[in-house]
């Protein structure tokens, strides 16, 4: 088989993940704003938390398609495959402090749910943290588009 032939054209999947970090991210700024005003309700809490972890895994998924178009081993470990980015792009923004954070969190949201501390998110969510993710997602798939 010619690897050479083997499609690497990332525009139907940055086209995808951008559709839909849009809108997750549009549901957040709107819940931001409601979250500034009164304590958020558990349907309310449960879209934060789902919406951050859609972020975390797109976040995830573009890593690690980026490391295979580059021919770069794929850690299994989330955090890692993030961090092999930051090294291989010389990333500065956002903090990888912020994107382990973030990993962390998602982490927290769907493994260890009953012990979720929700102050830690409404601290995200009010500060608008989550939108670092997104500046991390839109930095890979410029990258990812120009493989």
């Amino acid at each position: 088989m010619n690897t050479e032939n083997i499609e690497s054209n990332f525009e139907p999947y940055v086209y995808s993940i951008t559709e839909q970090i849009e809108q997750h991210l549009s549901g957040l700024a709107e819940l931001t704003k409601i979250a500034k005003y009164r304590p958020l309700n558990f349907n309310e809490k449960s879209a934060v938390e789902r919406s951050i972890q859609v972020l975390v895994e797109v976040a995830i998924g573009c890593s690690k398609h980026f490391l295979k178009s580059k021919d770069k081993p794929v850690p299994s470990e989330a955090r890692v495959s993030i961090e092999r980015v930051y090294e291989i792009l010389s990333l500065t923004k956002p903090n990888i402090t912020e994107m382990r954070g973030a990993v962390g969190m998602r982490n927290a949201i769907i493994h260890d749910y009953l012990n979720l501390d929700w102050n830690k998110i409404d601290i995200v969510l009010k500060e608008e943290r989550y939108c670092a993710i997104a500046v991390y997602i839109k930095k890979v798939c410029v990258k990812l588009l120009e493989s």
